[in-house]
């Protein structure tokens, strides 16, 4: 129990030994919320007030819950935990129904975009079919009946790529064709496990005895079909932890609804809500800038850096993209001397401009990563996913085993048992359920410079960042005209900002495509946060020195070798780099620091520093 609480703050500390149901923990961006989170879940276990086999942690990204029961095996919890996206947990009880009833388990659709494209020629709309997706997933994840659809755009000033008109024709004709297909989406999960829960009373109460104690990650996240899928596992019992951030909300032109958190007190009468505002991620000029970004927007943060002072904010213009995205690459560049590229992150508001800021870090020989992360992980999986159909997944599999690094060859092996299993479905489907591969830790040895949007970016951080386009029309961008929809715009603004730990570059350009832009209306606030702090310029020239990780590398890949497992599996170079600069004064320290028990830290070769 001592273990679980070492290197806690006072407010962390709360938030997880707090017995007080349901429970709201407002976590600050770097205040150590999965931290938080998954030794809350622990500590419930080994009090005995939680049983593993009847908990249910709900994330909205499989990476996140990958993490999640990584983290929480190091806590020595040995029993499984269920932990999921809401879609993968709803598949998992939708199968179960299913066999239960001897009845055919629900098949994903490998091509959503397919079959819009077939309705929407089918209709002679005039609209993308990815726009019309994105209307049709927004209205149902709303909870909003087509024919209510007009009204309801109207309302909040939301722009619609279907005719309003024709909404209803659109989402007849795509529930048509799936059934027809026998196939359904992501969000027919959802509303088809509300239903059963809703309607099939036997079931339901098997269910809500499967789960009891309910932890709910990114709760500011969360649409209205997901909120109400949450409340009708939890059927009115207290024992309900939420977990989230207000400030982070980036999601509602997606259907979310941040007032779950927002308002959890007016949701959840009698809840109990700890702050944790205390953020250990980012400088302290990093959280002004983020602060004042939402202070000029009508919106308030409170957090408190832990870190050391750094280098000021940079805020530069610039005469045209051209010239911005040039001066990026330099800066860049200069960055990379004395920092890896796997620590740098270069973003921006949409698409577009990435292909801009690439091309020019490319000419300066820089690599980029175009993602939220394309892992040997990643890229394996992306390569199964794209075979169509059996033949092709099992000429991938021969191909991989063939001549395959060892990750690839993992999923390879995987997809070979879906193969060898004859279970109807797609492979994507059969990860969904099974999730075979997160003791896979996330690569953090590749140098490659990260290049993506702000949405993108949300849940990661870097070293350095660079945050491009701080103009009108793009912070905040020219869809926004509601409200809600340019506050919404100022947070993931802040989200884009504390990505940064320690050194942060703002630019603009004074025209974009031919035409004049005006600095973003937020943008004087963040450079009057930074008045008197001193820009530290990075080295020009590299510098030569030896590897100081080099020992702990070392250490860590006899350890791995021991064990039989990768190298990241014991840490990431992250932690490594703490090691170095902190070394732990005891087993129980060195315990907390890599997410073990005490007794397996002492059992450890002692650390090279």
């Amino acid at each position: 129990m001592s273990t679980l609480l070492s290197g806690l703050d006072p407010q962390q500390v709360e938030a997880v030994t707090t017995r007080a149901a349901p429970l709201a923990i407002v976590a600050a961006a770097g205040s150590g919320k999965t931290t938080v989170l998954t030794r809350r879940i622990a500590h419930r276990v080994a009090e005995g007030s939680a049983l593993p086999q009847h908990v249910l942690a709900l994330t909205f990204t499989r990476d996140a819950a990958a993490e999640l029961r990584r983290r929480l095996r190091r806590l020595d919890i040995r029993e499984q935990i269920d932990a999921g996206t809401f879609h993968a947990v709803a598949l998992r009880l939708l199968r179960d129904r299913a066999l239960g009833r001897n009845a055919p388990a629900p098949q994903l659709a490998g091509d959503r975009l397919r079959l819009m494209r077939e309705c929407v020629t089918q209709l002679q709309l005039t609209c993308e079919p990815y726009g019309a997706m994105a209307d049709l997933d927004w209205a149902r994840a709303r909870l909003i009946a087509p024919d209510r659809y007009e009204s309801a755009i109207r309302a909040e000033r939301r722009r619609s790529s279907v005719p309003a008109a024709r909404f209803a024709d659109l989402a007849e004709a795509y529930a048509r064709l799936k059934q027809r297909r026998g196939v359904v989406d992501f969000d027919d999960l959802l509303h088809q496990t509300l239903t059963a829960l809703q309607t099939d009373t036997a079931w339901a109460e098997g269910v809500r005895w499967r789960y009891r104690h309910f932890f709910v990650d990114e709760v500011q996240d969360l649409n209205p079909l997901q909120h109400t899928v949450l409340e009708a596992l939890r059927d009115g019992r207290p024992d309900l932890c939420l977990v989230g951030d207000p400030r982070q909300a980036i999601y509602g032109w997606n259907g979310a609804d941040p007032s779950t958190l927002a308002e959890v007190e007016l949701r959840y009468p009698g809840v109990t809500v700890v702050h944790l505002g205390s953020n250990y991620r980012c400088s302290p000029q990093v959280v002004r800038a983020a602060a004042a970004v939402l202070s000029a927007a009508g919106q308030h943060d409170d957090a408190q850096s832990r870190q050391p002072s750094a280098t000021a904010v940079a805020v530069l213009p610039f005469p045209d993209e051209h010239a911005e995205a040039d001066a990026v690459a330099r800066r860049v560049r200069d960055m990379m001397h004395h920092r890896s590229g796997s620590e740098l992150a270069v973003m921006a508001r949409t698409n577009e401009q990435l292909t801009v800021l690439g091309a020019a870090l490319t000419r300066y020989g820089i690599n980029t990563e175009r993602s939220a992360g394309r892992s040997p992980l990643d890229t394996a999986l992306a390569n199964a996913h794209r075979c169509t159909n059996r033949d092709q997944l099992a000429s991938w599999v021969d191909a991989v085993l063939l001549d395959g690094d060892d990750v690839a060859r993992r999923v390879a092996h995987e997809a070979d048992r879906f193969l060898s299993s004859g279970e109807p479905g797609s492979f994507r489907a059969w990860l969904e359920a099974r999730t075979p591969f997160d003791d896979l830790e996330p690569d953090d040895r590749r140098e490659s410079v990260s290049l993506l949007t702000f949405h993108a970016a949300k849940g990661r951080e870097w070293w350095g960042v660079v945050v491009c386009g701080a103009e009108d029309g793009l912070i905040p961008h020219a869809s926004a005209s509601s409200t809600a929809q340019l506050a919404e715009e100022a947070r993931l603004f802040y989200v884009a900002i504390t990505r940064a730990a320690h050194d942060l570059t703002i630019t603009h350009a004074s025209s974009r495509h031919g035409k004049p832009t005006a600095p973003s209306r937020w943008l004087a606030a963040v450079a009057a946060s930074g008045a008197g702090d001193e820009v530290v310029v990075p080295p020009t020239r590299p510098i030569s020195v030896a590897d100081p990780l080099a020992a702990l590398h070392d250490w860590r890949a006899a350890i791995a070798r021991a064990s039989g497992q990768p190298d990241t599996s014991v840490c990431t170079d992250r932690v490594l780099r703490s090691l170095a600069a902190e070394p732990p004064t005891s087993a129980a320290e060195l315990a907390q620091r890599l997410g073990i028990t005490e007794t397996a830290a002492a059992r450890l070769r002692p650390l090279p520093i």
